[in-house]
């Protein structure tokens, strides 16, 4: 059964499925040329599922959250897709903001099944945004202006979407007034910065999923990783003039010749470091950026997974062999090492286990995403509501734990779906129906609390333990948190 929709960006023919209606691929937005601003689109006409796409992406190693299936490629890929239970009702929206480093991701991965989390009485979005170097590349200082390339296309396009919303959402059944921002990873970063770039009465709630307020490069990093990519550039055979209108197709072999330990000094790794990131760029961001977020009063959900570096550290060959002069090595560039010790101690102590490769794992994921949560929930001036997810995933006999992004299949609703049943827990419908009702509930009345449980703010340390069962437990990682940041050496 089909179903159309006239609204200010046009006519817009979508499915009903399973009492949803469904539109995918509806063009948002567009720019005039390659690194140009995007802008708001006003006459698309679409019909279903014909013009469905994804950003180019640039996959330098495949990981297990690699999604195979996306549709093709293309550079104007400023798009998104809707699911409403009615289209005649008010209803909240929930806008979802993908993942992947800021370099790959769709809102077409097979895993976001938008119409499973509509059915609990919201209008979700998905959508698409430049990625790698078409949406986080800086190239208008060293090209001396030649190219207008910012590094903040992709958040721009992020802006452009929600300004969409505003004007179209009602005719889709949602309440411009009531849209919450929600993402993983990379785009839990973006909700971050959205509400650090001053949200303009765009939103009222953000959902941020294993990401803070610190994947953001400074001028001077984002210069650096721009020269780096105008040297592979170069190497191809292509010169500055090339730029701006070869195939993409160059532009994202450039920048596969890439990685990320080139950012620093020395070529030694001493954090995992990403290149194409958000910049300060004192125009859509500014250098008070921090300040802002200060100042806003969004109300926020912020929570990790009990073991996110997981998913890195088990499949480095080193780390996972435990070699233990090779994860030595890589402390003492973090820590001061006349601490070392103590360091250890305290997580030996909590882990119960003198095993590097363990003990690694979690001063990695305290580091990347604990510190960065908690400085969120700790920053924010609305409502704030912290959560650690639990629920082991059986993927490799159990031992990648509750690696990153682990809760997606429960949220999205496709836990039973291969090929993520061999992901989920037994209990999975008692995880995804915690976390639905969790994120339905906050979108409605920016509370969390659902069924007979209370979700508790944040201010004193208060973490959700979601998973298949609910219970509030104050922060165990503090203690961990203060002895990185006291010690670290970066």
């Amino acid at each position: 059964m089909t179903e159309s929709v006239k609204c200010k960006s046009g006519y817009h023919v979508g499915i009903k499925s399973d009492d949803i209606f469904i539109f995918q691929g509806i063009t948002y937005g567009k720019f005039d040329q390659r690194w140009g601003k995007s802008y708001l689109t006003t006459d698309c006409q679409k019909e279903f599922s014909k013009s469905i796409v994804s950003a180019p992406q640039t996959v330098i190693e495949k990981s297990i959250l690699y999604d195979s299936s996306l549709p093709k490629e293309k550079e104007q890929c400023l798009s998104l897709n809707v699911a409403s239970p009615n289209l005649d009702d008010k209803l909240p929206v929930l806008v979802w903001i993908h993942g992947g480093g800021f370099m790959t991701g769709s809102s077409h991965s097979a895993m976001y099944q938008i119409q499973n989390l509509a059915k609990n009485g919201m209008v979700v979005v998905s959508i698409n945004y430049r990625l790698g170097p078409f949406g986080f590349l800086r190239l208008k200082d060293i090209t001396e202006g030649e190219i207008d390339s910012s590094g903040n296309e992709g958040l721009r396009d992020q802006r452009v979407a929600l300004q969409w919303i505003q004007k179209n959402i009602e005719h889709f059944g949602g309440n411009k007034d009531n849209v919450t921002i929600c993402g993983l990873s990379s785009g839990s970063w973006s909700c971050a910065l959205q509400i650090a770039a001053g949200h303009g009465n765009l939103f009222r709630n953000a959902i941020c999923q294993s990401g803070g307020l610190d994947a953001i490069a400074s001028l001077d990093k984002a210069n650096k990783w721009g020269e780096l990519f105008l040297q592979r550039f170069l190497e191809l055979g292509l010169s500055i003039n090339d730029l701006m209108h070869c195939p993409w197709e160059k532009i994202i072999e450039a920048a596969k010749k890439l990685r990320h330990y080139q950012l620093s000094e020395g070529g030694k790794l001493v954090l995992p470091e990403i290149g194409y990131l958000p910049v300060i760029d004192n125009d859509f961001l500014n250098d008070d950026f921090a300040q802002v977020f200060d100042q806003s009063e969004i109300n926020i959900i912020a929570g990790s997974t009990l073991d996110e570096y997981n998913l890195w550290s088990f499949f480095h060959p080193k780390i996972r062999q435990n070699d233990e002069k090779y994860i030595l090595k890589r402390l003492k560039k973090i820590f001061i090492n006349d601490f070392l010790d103590e360091i250890l101690e305290v997580y030996e102590e909590f882990l119960d286990s003198k095993n590097l490769a363990k003990i690694f794992s979690a001063v990695m994921t305290d580091i990347s995403f604990g510190i960065p949560t908690h400085n969120l929930l700790m920053k924010s001036k609305g409502k704030n509501f912290g959560y650690v997810f639990s629920t082991q995933s059986k993927l490799m006999s159990g031992k990648l734990g509750c690696f990153h992004a682990s809760e997606l299949p429960y949220m999205f609703g496709v836990h039973k779906t291969q090929p993520y049943d061999g992901w989920c827990s037994e209990n999975g419908d008692s995880v995804s129906h915690n976390i639905q009702s969790s994120w339905k509930n906050f979108v409605d009345s920016s509370n969390p609390s659902f069924d007979d449980f209370t979700w508790q703010e944040y201010n004193d340390g208060q973490l959700t333990l979601l998973g298949s069962r609910v219970k509030t437990i104050t922060n165990p990682f503090l203690e961990r948190y203060k002895l990185v940041e006291k010690y670290k050496n970066f």
